[in-house]
């Protein structure tokens, strides 16, 4: 639906400006007399959904992009004119904010915008290569098929991201539980147990008096130090807003043997993925390595692939201008040279992503299969320290006694 803006006034006689939404200004008329309404003037709003809805509306989730494409896809593929279809699916669909966004294409489409131009102006959470992609297949003819497969493709990386998501959930949760817990030993627990030590004209061994130090600091400035953690967390987010010190921390972060491989072999398959489906779809090849750079969330792959995609402009190779980037793994590059030698480019990124995916998945199940019971003997090594740090005084006290 398209946003107006409207001047009126009510049965009382007092003056009602703001915004509504419809199909056409017609429609729009109908809706505000329907409201005892005097209109004065109605017109086509400036300000677009983003600026005119609440701050707290829910957003497209790539699973709704998955569905809305398919159905769009299927619906195409059957004949049926894109307004109807985008009205069949609006209709059908119980999501409030679903409804809101396909009815504000369908509106810009009726206006007479193209579906991407109508997909760009009011659903922004879309990725450019997303938009890209739509515009090949209208400038093929192929709308339809081409919406199918991109709906596939969001459906394999949302797949993938989830798979990977849900593999780092596991050892995430085991480390902040040990963290808990030791910090509840040492605030909670050795403070009781070392009360007994007070009175007790005893020297304490050195593991003892460290344990109860740590303890002092922790229950003392335990504020202090979440203030400290909280302000740290939101210096750092605000800081990674800022694209150089972004770039700067993510290339500390490659560097990292685990951390490094997952970002860099996971944005490796996102860039064949969406390379691939938009060299298949027939958009340029400058634009189809833009629009994939833009896809990803590692800056320094993203930066060195737009520097190979100006290589190509100038006359370079595809495989030549991103080898000498030095940032794509060497199987992508090998599946691309040959894909780019053979004429199969499209095929071979695609087997390059399932190859990455497939080793990512493999490498990540192997890494949490050490993780955990590295964690558990980490843990119980930090429980035992603390352990003897309250029962040494005791034995020397009855080796006194004895």
């Amino acid at each position: 639906m398209s946003i107006f803006e409207y001047q009126a006034f009510d049965s009382n006689g007092k003056s009602d400006n703001g915004l509504i939404e419809s199909d056409t200004l017609k429609s729009a008329r109908q809706q505000l007399q329907k409201k005892n309404l005097t209109v004065l003037d109605v017109k086509h709003s400036s300000k677009r959904r983003a600026q005119a809805n609440s701050f707290f509306e829910k957003k497209l989730s790539i699973s709704d992009i998955s569905i809305i494409t398919r159905q769009l896809a299927s619906l195409l593929q059957a004949a049926m004119p894109i307004d109807e279809a985008l009205q069949t699916i609006a209709k059908n669909n119980n999501k409030k904010h679903i409804k809101t966004i396909v009815g504000q294409i369908r509106s810009s489409i009726i206006e007479g915008k193209s579906l991407a131009e109508s997909l760009q102006l009011n659903a922004k959470e879309l990725p450019p290569y997303f938009i890209s992609t739509v515009e090949a297949g209208e400038r093929s003819g192929e709308l339809g098929d081409i919406l199918a497969k991109l709906a596939h493709e969001i459906q394999q990386q949302d797949k993938f991201k989830k798979k990977i998501s849900a593999a780092l959930i596991y050892p995430i949760m085991i480390s902040i539980v040990a963290i808990m817990v030791v910090i509840s030993l040492l605030i909670f627990v050795v403070p009781q147990i070392v009360s007994v030590f007070d009175n007790m004209n005893q020297t304490l061994p050195p593991l003892t008096v460290a344990v109860i130090a740590l303890s002092n600091f922790l229950t003392n400035n335990i504020g202090l130090i979440i203030i400290i953690f909280v302000i740290t967390i939101v210096g750092i987010k605000y800081s990674l807003k800022q694209p150089k010190i972004k770039t700067s921390f993510q290339v500390v972060l490659g560097k990292f043997p685990i951390i490094g491989k997952l970002l860099i072999e996971s944005n490796a398959a996102r860039f064949s993925r969406t390379l691939a489906l938009l060299h298949e779809s027939g958009t340029p090849i400058l634009t189809a390595l833009k629009n994939s750079a833009d896809s990803l969330n590692y800056l320094p792959m993203k930066h060195s692939i737009l520097k190979a995609a100006e290589k190509v402009r100038e006359g370079s190779s595809i495989f030549k201008a991103l080898e000498s980037q030095n940032t794509l793994p060497s199987m992508t590059l090998y599946m691309l040279a040959s894909g780019e030698a053979s004429g199969q480019l499209s095929q071979m990124l695609n087997k390059a992503a399932d190859n990455q995916e497939v080793e990512l998945d493999a490498y990540t199940t192997k890494i949490i299969s050490l993780f955990e019971p590295l964690m558990i003997l980490l843990m119980g090594g930090i429980v035992l320290l603390i352990v003897l740090a309250i029962l040494l005084p005791i034995f020397e006290l009855n080796q006194i006694t004895l």
